[in-house]
């Protein structure tokens, strides 16, 4: 009896010291330059999310956070960089939606586990997905492109960044949904697939509303449809999918920030902190954009990431869709 209240009374001593240890590691923490890697190239849309968001955590932190740029292999070198890194909080990584809910379930093997490799931060912001077409295929609104992918099956070709990405995945699911047929074509990234719209070389894209605006604006290419639960501010006159009759239909893509798992949670919540700052202190001009800020909890950004995922596999199971 007396040595199981030894025991107990040193494992009391034990955890309460560790405690005080993790406070005064937090308290110190970051005393060195913070990586955040970013698994995109630079100058695209989401590198300049990562870049306002680094240069104000670095005035909040009071320490430089560098943005590393590793695109590549659908953002599995980033994710298996992150995966590695010490848990110490001096790593974190600016993840896509696709990266840890749509990955594991297209190749067939991952250097990283989504769920046990990672912990989440934040969903930072989300970006809906809007369906344009090229001004010369006869399609003005949803019951005409339903109508007419009906009557023409498979006529219709609807571009990607490649396969297995969101702009991909969110054409397959309104696909499965509007019970139509649509031919994909993949390209090795946005820009030179929305080249071809452009010269009708295909006749339309799912693309991320901020990549399309310029030219939806411009007339070039004509909105159908949003693909999220809610209109959105810079297309005030495009109806969602939803509202046009594919009911539930939601495509939406975010990026959010993981760190690698085991960070201590007193660094976690300092870094949740400062992001969440940086997103209110830059709110204007990533709106601006096209971004929708989010700032979710850790909590729903873990449970976004596992509905999600089973939501996805089976629109790639569906699909057929395999990337190796």
């Amino acid at each position: 009896m007396h040595r199981t209240k030894g025991l107990k009374k040193t494992f009391i001593t034990a955890v309460l010291a560790l405690g005080t240890a993790l406070s005064a590691f937090a308290d110190e923490f970051p005393s060195r330059p913070i990586r955040l890697i970013a698994p995109f190239s630079a100058g695209a849309s989401t590198d300049l999310l990562a870049r306002v968001v680094a240069q104000s955590m670095s005035k909040k932190l009071g320490q430089s956070v560098v943005v590393d740029n590793k695109p590549g292999a659908g953002g599995m070198l980033a994710a298996e960089m992150t995966a590695r890194a010490p848990a110490d909080g001096y790593t974190f990584m600016l993840t896509s939606a696709g990266i840890v809910t749509m990955n594991q379930s297209i190749y067939s093997k991952l250097p990283y586990d989504p769920i046990k490799d990672f912990a989440p931060l934040t969903i930072a912001v989300r970006m809906p997905i809007a369906m344009v077409v090229n001004p010369s295929v006869p399609i003005n609104n949803m019951k005409e492109l339903l109508s007419y992918a009906k009557e023409n099956p498979g006529k219709l070709t609807y571009g990607s960044a490649g396969t297995g990405t969101s702009q991909h995945l969110a054409g397959e699911l309104f696909k499965s949904m509007a019970k139509v047929s649509l031919l994909h074509i993949p390209y090795r990234g946005g820009g030179p697939a929305m080249n071809d719209l452009l010269a009708n070389q295909i006749s339309m894209m799912f693309v991320q509303v901020p990549s399309a605006l310029p030219q939806i604006q411009a007339g070039k290419v004509r909105a159908i449809a949003v693909g999220s639960d809610k209109r959105d501010p810079k297309l005030p006159n495009v109806p969602t999918v939803a509202e046009s009759g594919i009911t539930d239909y939601n495509s939406d893509t975010w990026y959010g920030f993981v760190v690698p798992a085991g960070v201590p949670q007193p660094i976690v919540q300092k870094l949740h902190a400062a992001i969440i700052d940086a997103l209110k202190e830059n709110e204007g001009r990533l709106t601006d954009q096209g971004f929708s800020i989010d700032g979710s909890t850790a909590q729903k950004m873990e449970e976004t990431i596992k509905t999600e995922s089973a939501k996805w596999a089976s629109v790639i199971k569906t699909a057929g869709i395999k990337a190796d």
